[in-house]
């Protein structure tokens, strides 16, 4: 806590992991979820001091309206942290998620969908890592 409350004046990005899920619990559920937060977790790593992580949020969609009220709880989040936070991107798995919240002024980021390897796999995690190098760099383009 003291590390971050030092570093506080220069940490002025969020990212705000969303994860747009089915109804149906599977392994690509999961799947979604833990790429979802590697990636987001990798570029955190790399872009220590000036950014923060806030807490993943999983959307269950049995419908639009779903993704809609998801949408509007995002954006009072997002809203209520600008003064702190003056570049704030949503990192989403979901097209719809991200329309919708462009719509509303929000930055969004749609990762790419997960490798088909296993999640604890070698490869799973270099392609996370892949996945995260792009991320970082749409993170530095909100800078300039």
């Amino acid at each position: 806590m003291e590390q971050m409350i030092g570093m506080e004046e220069y940490v002025d990005t969020l990212v705000y992991p969303v994860c747009v899920l089915g109804t149906c619990w599977d392994i690509n559920w999961v799947k979604q979820q833990l790429w979802l937060e590697r990636v987001c977790g990798y570029v955190e790593r790399q872009l220590t001091g000036r950014l923060f992580l806030f807490q993943p949020l999983s959307v269950i969609s049995k419908k639009e309206s779903s993704v809609k009220i998801a949408c509007d709880f995002i954006a009072q989040n997002i809203y209520g942290l600008i003064d702190r936070f003056p570049h704030c991107l949503v990192v989403t798995n979901d097209s719809a998620m991200s329309t919708a919240l462009m719509k509303k002024q929000i930055n969004t980021y749609i990762v790419s969908a997960p490798p088909e390897e296993k999640t604890d796999s070698k490869t799973f995690l270099e392609k996370a890592r892949h996945e995260s190098d792009r991320l970082v760099k749409h993170c530095i383009a909100l800078w300039l």
